[in-house]
């Protein structure tokens, strides 16, 4: 018999970035991404009032974050990453939607992701994000899809 305390303890669960998870997160970004963010852009995030960073737990351990930009009604996903060893469990569509339900005032998201991650474009499509554009050499050697979702309804 399982105890229930114990499956209570390893639920994902979903907190506000401080400081002291910056070496985490910046080893997440180096396993995950290509051109991850530095700790200075980081510490720069943490100060602005314009964002929400919010991070995911597994028991004790960090395993993904995500940073999103507010700017009137708009929210702008900047960065999501979720460690490799622990993807495919639902973590970066939570990560999504708790930003998403973080910022009640956005009436609209705007997110890029690289043609080549059909697994993030895959993600996004199934939270309702759709294509509008494309940023020309946006991450230096590769384009950047444009996507959007309307959050009015």
């Amino acid at each position: 018999m399982s105890d229930p305390a114990s499956a209570r303890s390893s639920r994902p669960t979903i907190r506000r970035m401080e400081s002291s998870d910056l070496p985490t997160v910046l080893e997440t970004d180096t396993l995950c991404l290509p051109r991850p963010w530095g700790e200075v852009g980081w510490r720069e995030e943490l100060r602005s009032p314009f964002n929400l960073l919010l991070v995911l737990e597994e028991g004790d351990a960090l395993v993904g974050h995500i940073a999103v930009q507010l700017v009137g009604d708009e929210l702008h996903i900047t960065t999501l990453a979720v460690r490799p060893e622990h993807r495919r469990r639902g973590y970066a569509r939570i990560l999504v939607e708790s930003a998403i339900t973080g910022s009640p005032d956005a009436r609209f998201a705007y997110l890029e992701v690289r043609p080549s991650n059909a697994a993030a474009r895959g993600l996004y499509g199934a939270l309702g994000f759709a294509e509008v554009g494309r940023r020309r050499r946006y991450y230096g050697d590769e384009d950047a899809l444009l996507m959007a979702r309307d959050l009015r309804g």
